[in-house]
């Protein structure tokens, strides 16, 4: 038994020395992947925002301005990067990266639906881009998007909202699939795995493999560790935010597209429960349908074979309702 003792000892100071190593050496790569990140040059400009930098990338130089929202994601603007090469620059299309997240700057402005809108709002002023604006918000974003349209209605040309969450889900889920859906992100154990290097290889291939996508999978996940903490502060005012936003009933007659996912298997890999599968189905039906009464000029187009991310499995949709809503809002000069 003595010995038996001695050595389950030994095999835990082992396995402790061991571990203490493992972080010491992911504590070490994180500040070298770091310090190589700092010398990444940024994908466009900047502008001042009150007492911060807000990163953007812009493309042409006529309007309308397309601006971009991005969801609940540390890749800020990359999820929209590829979409905007394929734009034509007859317009301006406009992405940016919220505060904290890549290149933009933290500041000191409470994450919340009004500061976020107003922080957005003074980022179009600053970088010079042409009104009328046309709103192309994914997931959060297309919550975001709603306090941009209530401040700025005057600036506002169309809304398009992209697989859209909804902020006030609670009123069609079950208790037990709301409280799925809305777990959010492990904050404590993402901030540990952000400090020792563990972050940056988890999200490693957060895009598909494709060629195309090389450039959003070598910098969001070298930047992540700026990111993360932004992140982390929007999950924490998601409740918030998404109340705020649930208060937003009307567009009033602006223009509004609601692009919505229709592949049948997007949930396989996230519900296992194939009844709470297919209430999730039932549910983001409805929600995506009552969407259309946020404008008395709306439509909804759904989008097959996609899940949430439309943005990288059926881009040319977002392409095609772009161009579609500028012709059709629009009068050429």
């Amino acid at each position: 038994m003595k010995k038996f003792l001695k050595w389950t000892k030994r095999i835990g100071l082992g396995l402790l020395s061991l571990t203490v190593l493992l972080l010491i050496a992911g504590f070490v790569f994180e500040r070298i992947s770091r310090n190589d990140a700092e010398k990444i040059s940024p994908d466009g400009g900047f502008a001042e925002v009150g007492d911060h930098r807000l990163h953007y990338f812009k493309k042409g130089n006529r309007g309308p301005t397309v601006v971009f929202e991005t969801a609940f994601d540390p890749a800020g603007h990359l999820q929209w990067y590829n979409i905007q090469q394929e734009l034509p620059t007859s317009y301006t299309s406009f992405s940016y990266d919220r505060a904290g997240i890549l290149w933009s700057d933290r500041g000191h402005n409470p994450k919340s639906g009004e500061e976020i809108a107003g922080e957005l709002h003074l980022l179009l002023e600053k970088a010079n881009v042409p009104k009328p604006y046309i709103l192309v918000g994914h997931s959060f974003g297309g919550t975001l998007v709603r306090f941009f349209v209530n401040k700025y209605p005057e600036d506002v040309a169309g809304v398009i909202l992209v697989d859209s969450q909804c902020p006030d889900d609670e009123k069609y889920l079950s208790p037990e699939l709301f409280k799925m859906v809305n777990q959010g992100l492990p904050g404590g154990f993402l901030k540990f795995a952000n400090d020792f290097g563990l972050a940056r290889l988890m999200f490693k291939n957060m895009f598909p493999k494709d060629k195309q996508y090389q450039h959003q999978n070598s910098i969001m996940p070298a930047l992540l560790y700026k990111s993360a903490d932004a992140v982390l502060e929007e999950q924490d005012q998601m409740r918030s935010i998404k109340k705020e936003a649930s208060k937003i009933k009307s567009f009033g007659d602006i223009p509004l597209y609601v692009l919505t996912a229709a592949d049948e298997k997007r949930y396989d890999s996230f519900i296992k429960d194939g009844k709470l599968k297919s209430e999730m189905i039932n549910a983001w039906s409805v929600m995506q349908k009552d969407f259309l009464l946020l404008s008395t000029n709306s439509k909804q187009i759904l989008v097959p074979n996609s899940g949430h991310y439309i943005n990288q499995e059926q881009p040319k949709v977002i392409e095609n309702a772009i161009n579609d809503m500028i012709t059709k809002t629009i009068v050429p000069q």
